[in-house]
């Protein structure tokens, strides 16, 4: 069992300061705090005061879906402080739970102490977040919590729990699936509009039909929901030509691709259409968020000079192009060049390739992928002006 093993800067309130104050895989040291593998050093003289406690947290690698700790996998700790060799065993965690407390370092007396804790949640990291002064939506509900780093506006999703749950209550796994890995690369908290676009050549028939594309689509509201707070997701249906423009969104997802889809005659691959169609939604949008496109294929197009060329001119604009390739790598040899185009503004893309049967691949997986470049591009994007 993959386990990931973070450490938490808290102040004596019981918040975090800022983004910085989670160490790790993706930001592994901040304050004498580091993460090297599954170990947390700490060297406490250069700790600032402002940090009143170190919480070092185990949880289960969010890609393995239904998998929760055991009395087999329960995690333990191992301390060597000045020399000394300790070890805590938690009791074992049987609940379901996915993330747990190990050890806190706090100060007390001038001085630091270690406690031993071995608290655990069945909601993951996300759940976690109640110990770090998370504000819960729904007071009656201990298995839901919306991550807020203390009280500051900048770390909410952009729609509560408790909206999602009256609203569209069959989203909530992916919403708080996508909360995961938008927490761990730091993303929680940004805003952005969310579009998806998605093949309709004839190749793309059995992934229609067994759902895989419905799927995605929510997969899509889920992420959305965290990033944007209209609820609706723009939707392109593409060919060889722009086949529609239209939306999905809380209150119409359910079976929305296939009714959608089943209007629409199969045809062949053009990319730079439905990119255009994206863009200039999005100018008439007049957003003042960026865009994330999640833009899925399962073959390399006819249009392969002016999908370069509206790649490269639209780098300068505050859209990030997430290519999502459907079938055998072969197939998606120009897709996967895309990531690494030349002649941008800024490297404005990512791809990753979800195989053959992408309906089995886990979600917390998918988000993780979708992740991946992301907060990349944002830091870039702003630093030079594309995203003001």
């Amino acid at each position: 069992m993959a386990i990931d093993v973070c450490a938490v800067l808290l102040t004596q309130s019981g918040t975090v300061r800022s983004d910085d104050d989670l160490v790790f895989y993706n930001h592994p040291a901040q304050d004498g705090v580091a993460l090297a593998g599954q170990t947390i050093s700490a060297d406490l003289t250069v700790v600032p005061t402002s940090v009143d406690r170190i919480m070092i947290v185990a949880s289960i690698d969010p890609c393995l879906p239904n998998v929760c700790f055991n009395a087999d996998s329960t995690p333990r700790a191992d301390i060597d402080c000045e020399g000394e060799q300790l070890t805590f065993i938690p009791p074992p965690l049987l609940r379901g739970e996915t993330a747990a407390v190990l050890v806190e370092i706090y100060r007390r007396g001038g001085g630091w102490k270690v406690r031993a804790v071995g608290q655990g949640w069945h909601t993951g990291l996300v759940g976690l977040a109640t110990d770090f002064g998370i504000v819960v939506d729904d007071a009656g509900s201990e298995s839901h919590t919306t991550p807020r780093a203390g009280t500051a506006p900048s770390q909410t999703p952009a729609i509560s729990l408790d909206k999602l749950q009256r609203s569209a209550p069959g989203l909530v796994n992916l919403y708080e699936a996508a909360q995961i890995s938008l927490v761990k690369t730091g993303v929680m908290g940004q805003r952005a509009a969310v579009y998806l676009v998605l093949d309709h050549s004839g190749s793309m028939y059995d992934f229609y039909d067994d759902g895989t594309m419905q799927h995605l689509a929510e997969q899509a509201l889920g992420l959305s929901a965290n990033l944007d707070d209209d609820g609706t997701v723009p939707l392109v249906f593409f060919s060889h030509e722009v086949d529609l423009v239209t939306d999905i969104s809380l209150e119409n997802y359910r079976s929305r691709i296939d009714h959608l889809h089943k209007t629409l005659e199969w045809g062949g691959t053009c990319y730079a259409p439905a990119m255009q169609s994206v863009i200039d939604h999005y100018r008439h949008s007049r957003c003042t968020e960026p865009a994330f496109v999640i833009f899925q294929t399962d073959g390399d197009p006819c249009d392969r000079k002016e999908t370069r060329d509206l790649l490269r001119g639209a780098s300068s604009l505050p859209i990030f192009w997430q290519f999502v390739g459907f079938g055998l790598s072969r197939d998606l040899r120009f897709l996967r060049s895309l990531d690494t185009l030349d002649g941008r503004t800024v490297d404005s893309a990512g791809y990753f390739g979800a195989g053959q049967q992408p309906i089995k691949r886990a979600d917390a997986d998918l988000y993780a992928r979708l992740m991946k470049e992301f907060p990349d591009w944002l830091t870039v994007a702003r630093a030079t002006g594309v995203i003001r």
